[in-house]
């Protein structure tokens, strides 16, 4: 499939963002060590070079803010994985001292690739009325923080981002952070909150509380593969409603918004990154597929020798998920020490499948494939063990 990046005329973009005042520019990521988040292997401090010329924050201001939660910037472990996984030269059994690969500007994945992988965790979302309406700007207490009709990102208003992301935190210990349900033990949460905190947290292969069954989990990454893959191939256009689309995940946790595809990944920024919209959905089931070897997020059984995907040329099959974790029941510490790079280089195994399953969803990626062809490749990734369990903190990861 012929190239679709947009790194040749990277300055041309840059220039033209610069002439739109209500521009919210792309997102920088910053991934944090966190105690309460749904995140999977870490992402870098910044962008790459691409992004970092169309924010209006620079990267100290970045770091600074994300410092102010008392939490550590990460490394670029799922940019890492996805360059490898694209063909970026590296030994494996050298990543140790080899970081050639590590980044978001390595070259060998496209940059709006690489985009979509971290938009499961810096999402742009809008505030509906009231949300973030008591934040402040740090230093300046008498300042809103959030600007609501500016598109929120980290990159552009970081303080509102900050505050929003702390409430939630809090909130979440006694409330369920949700989109569509309602109740007295339910609240509102914004697309960041909820893929952290809520009910989107399936988006990092996770479980959303305690007690739920693998199947039911096992169903909504499905969904979740389909929904995305189907806009990467063009079935689902931006313009689509997500209420109208007959994805029972989808109609669970979207129906009730007035949210179109683009919406959810590209809000804000429908002019300028519309054709870039296929690649950005990929990247995001990308994340979720390598965030399902994170062993914070899943416990898998063992791989048998030479097995492999039914219906799948050459996929290796690997271990079957014996369970999906619940992170509002982990140790945050411990679950962050095993998606460290340093450790997933040790365990050497669940590294080596987020890179294998990311190298067969790269040749899709370059083939085209349509969602028929590669549903059998997601149904053995996400394939479950017969003595499954539901979700828990997981062995290892409980609070002490």
């Amino acid at each position: 499939m012929e190239q679709r990046g947009i790194l040749a005329s990277a300055h041309v973009i840059a220039q033209s963002l610069a002439t739109i005042p209500m521009w919210p520019p792309l997102l920088v990521t910053v991934c944090l060590i966190l105690t309460s988040p749904a995140f999977g292997f870490q992402i870098a401090p910044t962008g790459s070079k691409l992004e970092a010329r169309l924010t209006n924050e620079p990267d100290s201001s970045l770091i600074r803010a994300a410092g102010r939660l008392g939490k550590l910037i990460k490394r670029p472990v799922h940019e890492e994985i996805t360059q490898i996984g694209f063909d970026c030269p590296v030994q494996l059994d050298g990543l140790r001292n080899d970081v050639v690969c590590a980044g978001s500007d390595a070259g060998y994945a496209e940059a709006f690739v690489i985009y979509g992988v971290r938009w499961n965790d810096m999402p742009p979302f809008g505030l509906s009325p009231g949300q973030g309406s008591k934040c402040r700007k740090y230093g300046f207490l008498a300042s809103p923080a959030c600007n609501a009709s500016q598109t929120v990102r980290f990159s552009t208003q970081p303080d509102c981002w900050l505050c929003l992301f702390s409430d939630a935190e809090k909130v979440a210990q006694t409330m369920h952070i949700a989109g569509c349900e309602t109740g007295e033990s339910y609240v509102q949460g914004t697309l960041m909150t909820r893929s952290h905190f809520g009910d989107l947290q399936f988006l990092h292969a996770m479980a959303n509380t305690e007690g739920i069954p693998a199947a039911e989990t096992q169903a909504k990454l499905l969904h979740w593969a389909q929904f995305a893959w189907r806009v990467f191939d063009g079935d689902f256009g931006p313009d689509t409603f997500l209420r109208d689309i007959d994805i029972p995940t989808i109609k669970q946790h979207f129906g009730c918004s007035s949210w179109t595809v683009s919406d959810i990944y590209i809000l804000g920024a429908k002019n300028l990154l519309i054709k870039h919209l296929s690649d950005i959905a990929f990247g995001s089931i990308v994340h979720t597929v390598q965030d399902s070897f994170a062993e914070g997020h899943v416990e898998r059984g063992s791989a048998l020798p030479d097995d492999t995907c039914p219906g799948v040329n050459s996929a290796t099959k690997p271990g079957p998920i014996i369970e999906f974790h619940a992170y509002a029941q982990q140790d945050g510490k411990k679950h962050d020490l095993r998606d460290e790079r340093g450790a997933m280089v040790e365990a050497a195994q669940s590294y080596d499948d987020a890179i294998a399953a990311t190298q067969q969803l790269a040749s899709y990626w370059s083939e085209n494939k349509k969602w028929a062809e590669v549903k059998p490749f997601f149904e053995c990734i996400f394939a479950l063990d017969p003595g499954n369990r539901p979700s828990s903190a997981g062995k290892g990861f409980g609070r002490d």
